[in-house]
C-alpha cells in the first residue's frame, strides 16, 4: 500500500490513514510516498503520482489531495492492468497514474454514512484501499465506471521557439528547485544547449541562469537549467531557493530563452 497526499508530513491525518489501514490488518505492508504536495495542488499531486507508481505497479496506492471534498466529486477505486488499483477523489489526481498503469476497471465509491463530510480520506478511500489490499474484488466496493472518464489535470504543452521555450510551472520541492512541464525533446527542439546563457523569465521576476548538466556547473548562487531525475526540466539555484528568486508561488508559466551574444 502507497500513500501521497497533501496533508503535511507527520500531521494527525496521515496518522488517521495509517490507523485506519493497521486496524483493517497490521500485516498491509505501508510507503509514504509523500505528504509534502502543496494545499490542494491536484496538477501536481497527480505528476508525482504518476512519476512514483510505477516504481510499485503491484501495490494498492491510496492518494488524497482534494480540495472539493464534500462536494459533487467521485471517489474512484480503479483496477490496474498489472494487478494495483488507484483509490482517491475522481478530480484529476488519479489520472495520469491511471493511464500510466494502463487502467482496466474502475469503481465510483459510496459516501461514508455516520461520519464527517470533510474526512473522506480517512472514512471511504482508506477503508476502500485497505479491502482491495485484503483481497476484495472491485465491483463490490462500488458502482462500475468507465474508465474513459477518469479525469486527467490540465496541463499545457511546451511552447517551442527556436533559442525559447515557455512551459507550465508545475511546482516546487522542498529545496526550492522549480519543476516544468516539459522534457528533454523540448529542450532540444529549441537548440538550447549545455553552457548556454539564458533569461529566465517568471510571472513575477526575472533573473539570468545558465542551462547546465548538473548543480556543479554553475558558481555558487547561480540558477542552473537542467533536466531532473525524471527527464523535465527544472530550474535550480545552487546553494540557494530559486522558486523563492524567481518569486514562484504556483501555476503560471515560465519562459526560458537564450541571452543573445553580444555584438563586438
Amino acid at each position: 500500500m502507497t500513500l501521497l497526499t497533501d496533508y503535511g508530513p507527520h500531521s494527525e491525518y496521515v496518522g488517521a490513514l495509517h490507523a485506519v489501514l493497521v486496524g483493517a490488518d497490521p500485516g498491509i505492508v505501508r510507503v509514504d510516498l509523500a505528504h509534502d504536495i502543496a494545499a490542494g495542488d491536484v496538477r501536481l499531486g497527480a505528476v508525482i503520482l504518476a512519476r512514483l507508481v510505477v516504481q510499485l505497479p503491484h501495490a494498492v496506492h491510496l492518494a488524497v489531495v482534494d480540495p472539493g471534498v464534500g462536494s459533487g466529486r467521485r471517489g474512484l477505486a480503479v483496477r490496474l492492468s498489472g494487478g494495483g488499483a488507484l483509490v482517491g477523489p475522481d478530480n484529476g489526481l488519479l489520472g495520469l497514474a491511471a493511464r500510466e498503469l494502463a487502467a482496466v476497471e474502475a469503481v465510483v465509491l459510496p459516501p461514508a454514512r455516520g461520519n464527517a463530510a470533510t474526512f473522506d480520506g480517512r472514512d471511504v478511500f482508506a477503508p476502500a484501499a485497505a479491502q482491495l489490499a485484503l483481497g476484495a474484488n472491485l465491483e463490490d466496493l462500488g458502482t462500475q465506471v468507465e474508465v474513459a472518464g477518469i479525469r486527467v489535470p490540465e496541463i499545457p504543452g511546451a511552447q517551442l521557439r527556436p533559442g525559447e521555450l515557455v512551459a507550465a510551472i508545475l511546482g516546487s520541492d522542498r529545496f526550492g528547485n522549480v519543476q516544468l512541464a516539459a522534457s528533454a525533446a523540448d529542450v532540444a527542439a529549441t537548440g538550447l544547449a549545455i553552457g548556454q546563457e539564458v533569461m529566465i523569465t517568471a510571472p513575477d521576476a526575472r533573473a539570468h541562469g545558465h542551462v547546465a548538466q548538473t548543480f556543479g556547473d554553475v558558481a555558487a548562487g547561480a540558477l542552473a537549467v537542467y533536466l531532473d531525475s525524471h527527464g523535465l526540466v527544472a530550474i535550480a539555484e545552487r546553494g540557494g531557493d530559486a522558486a523563492a528568486r524567481l518569486g514562484i508561488r504556483g501555476g503560471g508559466s515560465l519562459r526560458i530563452s537564450v541571452t543573445p551574444t553580444p555584438t563586438p
